[in-house]
């Protein structure tokens, strides 16, 4: 009888296990995580504005809460409204880049409710 109520016990705790982990609430996944323009020369610089995609992958819809950027780099604009389940939004960001010769590398921060980070 202990026996069966140990494997009954085990059995329901697997259970419950597994169905905790089919709920992954919101994902969060980009369309690039890096660009990289190459080497330039200074008359040749863009004109300082990319827009990347951001997709909701989970299933409940994905809220970015905060979007920052660093040193010469800001967030022009971002989708604020919630992201519903296999869309997409949006975070723009600009930047300002004098024209003289240097390595630059610019990092833009996403705060939002997803399950992965």
């Amino acid at each position: 009888m202990k026996r069966i109520i140990a494997t009954l016990t085990f059995i329901l705790l697997a259970i419950s296990l597994l169905m905790g982990q089919t709920k992954k609430g919101p994902i969060i996944e980009i369309d690039r995580e890096l660009h990289d323009f190459g080497t330039m020369l200074p008359d040749d610089i863009p004109d300082g504005k990319l827009t990347f995609t951001v997709y909701n992958k989970g299933d409940e819809p994905l809220i970015l809460s905060n979007v920052r950027a660093c040193c010469g780099t800001r967030v022009n604009d971002y989708t604020k409204a919630p992201i519903p389940i296999a869309d997409s939004g949006f975070v723009e960001v600009g930047w300002r880049i004098h024209p003289r010769p240097h390595r630059i590398n610019r990092t833009v921060t996403i705060t939002s409710n997803a399950g992965n980070r």
